[in-house]
């Protein structure tokens, strides 16, 4: 019932867009619809899992180094500060340059880590966007669906369709057999 409306409602605006007569666009073949929620499809798929572990255990690798050197910051600092008594003016604002060019470093490093954590997970989701189009593409295609729109929160205009015009569970299942794993490799800095 939904879904003939939707198509009816389409038809409609079809017609008053294009100026062709409601009469004439009845004789139509009718618009065949199916939504997806994309980002679902994304995250939910085994791939996108895949590419999510393997960021999420490097970006611990990269926290335990930059937790590390902070730790050592914070001793050099605290050794710095109890220096400050016995060396000599320029000695100490020397060691205190040095302090600050490390702990500049440290933040550097820290935007890099950030970076390339950003690189490795679009290069893993951008592999997996090729796979779901390739998937939508045959869902298309075998259906014979003319238009598929996006019914993903915050991203669509879609605020309701029937349940048997949602082909998200049915891409997600032919992705995890097209794709299952993505690996994703540390971008080299």
């Amino acid at each position: 019932m939904l879904k003939t409306k939707l198509i009816a409602l389409l038809l409609v605006v079809g017609c008053v867009a294009t100026g062709v007569s409601p009469a004439i666009a009845q004789t139509a073949k009718p618009t065949v619809i199916a939504v997806i929620n994309y980002a679902q499809a994304m995250r939910e798929s085994k791939a996108g899992q895949s590419v999510r572990e393997q960021v999420d255990k490097q970006r611990a690798v990269y926290q335990t180094e930059i937790k590390a050197t902070q730790t050592k910051l914070e001793a050099a600092k605290q050794e710095l500060l109890q220096q400050q008594a016995v060396l000599a003016a320029d000695a100490f604002a020397r060691k205190r340059q040095e302090f600050q060019q490390q702990a500049e470093e440290l933040q550097r490093t820290a935007q890099m880590r950030k970076r390339a954590l950003d690189q490795m997970q679009a290069a893993g989701f951008g592999e997996i966007e090729k796979a779901l189009r390739a998937v939508l593409e045959d869902i298309v295609k075998e259906r014979g669906l003319d238009l598929v729109l996006n019914a993903g929160p915050g991203t669509s205009t879609v605020l309701m369709a029937g349940k048997e015009m949602f082909i998200t569970d049915e891409a997600i299942k032919r992705l995890d057999q097209k794709l299952p794993k993505v690996t994703v490799k540390p971008v080299a800095e």
